[in-house]
């Protein structure tokens, strides 16, 4: 079964719905011949961010409707992240970054190596407030996907994978996408947003029966 995930690397929504998906899959039982391949495509949720970035909370404050709104979101995003294991230190950042060299470098990557990848990016960005926005440091987070860091730092400056990347984001475009997390099962079957994973669970085992 492919499921093709539609995310931004700053998006938390995001975040917690990868997690939520890993934890359905981690029960799933698929019948005989539909494994499970997950594929990520991008999105970038502030596509107005500058390759220097923005700063983080004047930025979000006006985009939240205030720093009221903005703290009430990122403690109900971190209360729901620590159930599931994941931790955001939202005090940390400092500089909304732009994602896209980021993007750029996870199409590089093989598929079955995305995940790892992402998985330290968050980390680094939710969870250090590291810029994921500057080559170095996505380079050093890559080598959680088995590259080596100054390999995928050559090719992203030799602009290695921003054909392809700007093709992805041109297709999310053309389908009229306006947010993430965006799961899309078999090519057909679409389900927008962080859903929990007993949810999720249910939907793949319906998927899975029909597949049969």
């Amino acid at each position: 079964m492919l499921i093709e995930i539609y995310h931004d690397l700053l998006c938390p929504w995001c975040r917690m719905g990868r997690k939520h998906l890993e934890l359905a899959l981690q029960q799933w039982q698929p019948p005989s011949g539909q494994e499970a391949v997950v594929r990520h495509s991008p999105f970038l949720l502030h596509p107005d961010v500058p390759p220097e970035g923005l700063p983080f909370r004047e930025t979000m404050a006006a985009r939240s409707g205030g720093t009221a709104p903005m703290r009430r979101t990122q403690r109900h995003v971190a209360k729901d992240g620590q159930a599931i294991g994941l931790e955001f230190r939202f005090e940390r950042i400092n500089l909304l970054p732009s994602t896209r060299l980021a993007h750029q470098a996870l199409s590089l990557t093989p598929a079955l190596d995305q995940g790892a990848f992402i998985d330290e990016l968050c980390r680094r960005y939710f969870e250090e407030g590291e810029n994921i926005g500057d080559i170095e440091i996505i380079a050093a987070a890559s080598a959680a996907a088995g590259w080596q860091p100054r390999v995928l730092r050559e090719r992203l400056s030799y602009g290695d994978g921003k054909v392809e990347i700007e093709a992805q984001l041109e297709l999310g475009r053309r389908l009229g996408m306006d947010g993430v997390p965006l799961f899309i099962f078999e090519g057909q079957y679409a389900l927008s947003g962080a859903y929990p994973h007993p949810e999720l669970l249910l939907l793949l085992r319906r998927l899975g029966q029909l597949m049969s």
